[in-house]
């Protein structure tokens, strides 16, 4: 069973995702702010870096976005682009929308491909482009899928997982919502004279909901009166509960979520607060320690740096005196485990190294890989192992999309 929570601890918004009872994520994000990822604006063209190629972008009075060159050129408003002219210019409006928020000293990820994503379906302005998710693997389905998208559209689209067992209506009905969606967005942009916000993107718990899957989710549960009446415009009237608890892992649920095919809305009302009652002050104490204790008495520690991210694996109060190497690689084995684990829960990403105890036969090496790559796959955001150095060290990337954990709320 899958749990999504939403609630407050120490002035700070938190959406947690439980898998099994067990914090799989954590998401801190300050309700009610206007600069978030999704945003579309008018913008203005301060600068042109061709040295990195890249533009910075003023999108308001307050903030700034970096633009790659090498992505989708954006569209501008105030001219028409000469042919053959490679890129834009200094002091040119540009139609851009914020994919990833600002990182310690960078500003802004923006993009010139503006997107629109619903829980079936995902709109761009790859003109022609029609995609079907990888993990929809019915060859039937996914030409059925594509029959869907009228020969004259004049966007992308892209169908997520959540389509292979949609109602066909209810992907056509989002279908059609997102194109009037998107044509308004561009009449809008075509027309107005001022830079700044032209469209809000998504409440960010709402964003990672369903970059997470929504249909993968059983309940969503607040003690946020708001958020309850915002969710609740968007979830069956049938699948909305009043609960003084926090409802566990039981038969009818699972059973409601494969009928209704989307999560069960509780809000939380009792007097005893939400995040005491799931201890949640001290497993964000956890996840901001150095210091992660494995079951087998071995530990590893994190040492986010600003280039990247050091994960040294020790074998601590675990102590093998009969087959060493065996005993050595179950620790390694459930240190690979922990560390996806830990990637997610702490949104560390970018380059990350780990010192795994050194093993002296090959083969227990591409085992313990074999078991690295497994525990990745299960994470949402793109994470991969890339080789092992000459050093030893396993190097993995996780791709960069928010702030880690500890930049949002500080060191404990």
């Amino acid at each position: 069973m899958t749990r999504a929570v939403i609630t407050e601890c120490n002035n700070i918004q938190y959406l947690l995702i439980y898998e099994e009872n067990v914090l799989a994520e954590c998401h801190p994000f300050v309700s009610g702010d206007s600069f978030q990822i999704g945003n579309i604006y008018i913008g203005r063209v301060e600068k042109v870096v061709k040295n990195i190629q890249s533009a910075f972008i003023r999108l308001d009075e307050k903030h700034v976005g970096y633009l790659p060159l090498n992505d989708k050129p954006a569209r501008v408003l105030n001219r028409t682009l000469p042919k053959g002219l490679p890129s834009i210019a200094e002091g040119d409006k540009v139609l851009v929308q914020v994919e990833q928020e600002a990182l310690k000293m960078k500003q802004a990820r923006v993009t010139g491909n503006i997107s629109l994503a619903g829980n079936y379906v995902a709109f761009d302005l790859l003109t022609g482009m029609v995609g079907v998710s990888n993990k929809i693997r019915n060859t039937d389905r996914v030409e059925e899928l594509k029959a869907m998208v009228p020969a004259d559209m004049p966007y992308g689209v892209i169908f997520r997982t959540a389509c292979e067992q949609a109602e066909n209506d209810a992907v056509q009905t989002e279908l059609q919502q997102l194109s009037t969606q998107m044509d308004q967005i561009m009449h809008k942009a075509e027309y107005e004279r001022n830079t700044g916000l032209i469209q809000g993107g998504k409440p960010e718990y709402l964003v990672i909901m369903e970059e997470y899957g929504w249909t993968r989710i059983d309940e969503i549960q607040t003690d946020n009166k708001m958020i309850y009446e915002e969710l609740s415009t968007r979830i069956k009237p049938d699948n909305l509960v009043i609960s003084k608890k926090v409802l566990s892992d039981h038969n009818d649920t699972n059973d409601k979520k494969a009928e209704a095919a989307e999560p069960q809305l509780i809000f939380y009302e009792d007097e005893y607060p939400l995040y005491k009652l799931l201890n949640l002050e001290s497993e964000i104490s956890h996840l901001l320690d150095k210091r992660v204790w494995l079951k087998s008495g071995g530990f590893l520690v994190i040492e986010p740096t600003e280039a990247m991210v050091v994960i040294d694996v020790n074998t601590g109060k675990s102590i093998g005196k009969k087959r060493q190497e065996e005993h050595l690689l179950k620790v390694n084995e459930e240190a690979a485990v922990e560390i996806a684990k830990q990637l997610r829960l702490r949104n560390l990403s970018g380059i990350i190294l780990v010192d795994f105890i050194n093993m002296k036969q090959p083969e227990n090496r591409d085992r313990l890989i074999h078991t690295l790559k497994a525990a990745l796959r299960k994470d949402k955001v793109p994470s991969r192992f890339v080789d092992v150095t000459a050093l030893e060290l396993y190097e993995i990337t996780r791709k960069k999309t928010r702030k880690p954990l500890y930049e949002c709320i500080g060191w404990k």
